[in-house]
């Protein structure tokens, strides 16, 4: 449900639309403790603020993974999201840690297009 809500909301992942290129994505990841990491390196949430506006002036795309989603979110996954739409990023929902999946605005998981 979160998904879909954040899908409708935020217009998320289009299917079709062709990927960014490597440089221009920001792959966030917030795991169930709290911490959060952009490409794979811990980062606090000023550190993702700065991060975010730079990726705003490459017209640059959130590619972002939650742990366990079912379960509620820790306050830093709510704010890194809070964040993404403060600076007007195109966002797209993985499923897997990995991102090789895309979550499309019907909430279906299918596998990201290289």
């Amino acid at each position: 449900m979160f998904r879909r809500l954040l899908s409708i909301i935020l217009g998320i992942g289009a299917a079709g639309a062709p990927e960014p290129p490597a440089g221009l994505v920001a792959r966030v990841s917030a795991l169930a403790s709290g911490q959060l990491l952009l490409n794979g390196q811990q980062v606090d949430l000023q550190a993702l603020d700065t991060a975010l506006a730079d990726l705003k002036a490459k017209h640059g795309t959130v590619w972002y993974y939650r742990e366990y989603p079912e379960h509620e979110p820790p306050p830093q996954a709510t704010e890194a999201i809070g964040l993404v739409v403060k600076h007007q990023l195109p966002i797209r929902i993985s499923t897997k840690a990995d991102f090789s999946d895309v979550v499309s605005t019907n909430g279906n998981s299918k596998p990201r297009e290289p």
